[in-house]
């Protein structure tokens, strides 16, 4: 029998109705490294279709946490690199003079390029 009826809720979208052994390990490690300013790995995983489906989980998770997370790919290792910031700040580190600094372009100073045009002699 057909029926339609007025919900007062939408359920989120997970597999088999639950968060996956693998869903879960991500959202850990994207908290870890938020409140931690830890940096996660993730290996074998092939720079073509896995590597798009893991980043998209990734940034899915992030998303839903609030979070801004940065994903790098070693295709020698087959590695995935992430790690997240709370609102575009991250831990100084002493050890590590390389790692980044989260902030929006904005924030940055960053102007959008300008259309130029040649002037002719």
């Amino acid at each position: 029998m057909f029926s339609i009826q007025k919900v007062d809720h939408f359920p989120e979208i997970t597999r088999d109705g639950r968060v996956s052994e693998e869903l879960q390990a991500i959202i850990d490690a994207l908290q870890d490294s938020a409140e931690k300013g830890e940096k996660f790995s993730i290996g074998g995983i092939d720079s073509g279709n896995a590597y798009n489906s893991m980043q998209q989980r990734i940034r899915a998770q992030a998303k839903k946490l609030n979070l801004k997370v940065t994903i790098r790919f070693d295709k020698n290792e087959n590695n995935l690199y992430f790690k997240a910031t709370r609102n575009g700040l991250e831990f100084a580190s002493t050890d590590d003079v390389s790692d980044e600094v989260g902030m929006s372009a904005s924030e940055a100073g960053a102007k959008s390029a300008t259309k130029r045009t040649a002037k002719s002699s």
